[in-house]
């Protein structure tokens, strides 16, 4: 099933962990309605800019986000996150266009090293209720523990 032009229910809800442990990554009607909204606005306007794009996470189902020892807060759970890289582009220069390029709820750049253009990965939510806060966020390890800074850093 489409989402987009060129995003599919399937790449959305993959996850080798759900398949490992049996879990039924499977989005519900409101799920699917976020998950279309998310591929609409946010997914296919970087597959436009910059050709292919990879989605490491999508859709979480509770229990799949529990299984990773995701908060249940998570929007993944409701379908409103992914997980993504475009191979393309340097994974700042991918946050630092969507930043300034696209309206989302929280945009961050997760694990980026400076000088390893592949580093890391972008975390993009989208609410299609309108009440986007465009939060941008940089998410580090120090310490061990994860620490997440305002903004972009590079």
């Amino acid at each position: 099933m489409k989402l987009s032009k060129n995003f599919s229910i399937k790449e959305l809800t993959r996850s080798s962990t759900a398949l490992r442990l049996g879990i039924e990554n499977t989005p519900n009607e409101q799920q699917l309605v976020n998950l279309t909204a998310l591929s609409c606005c946010i997914l296919q306007p970087v597959r436009e800019k910059w050709g292919r794009v990879d989605i490491n996470s999508g859709l979480r189902v509770l229990e799949l986000n529990r299984a990773i020892k995701s908060g249940d807060k998570s929007q993944h759970v409701q379908g409103q996150a992914a997980d993504l890289e475009a191979p393309a582009v340097s994974n700042f220069d991918l946050a630092r266009w969507m930043s300034e390029e696209l309206d989302f709820d929280q945009l961050i750049l997760e694990f980026y090293t400076p000088g390893d253009p592949a580093s890391g990965w972008v975390h993009c939510s989208y609410r299609n209720d309108g009440d986007n806060r465009k939060e941008i966020l940089t998410a580090s390890r120090k310490d061990g523990k994860v620490v997440y800074d305002q903004g972009l850093n590079a």
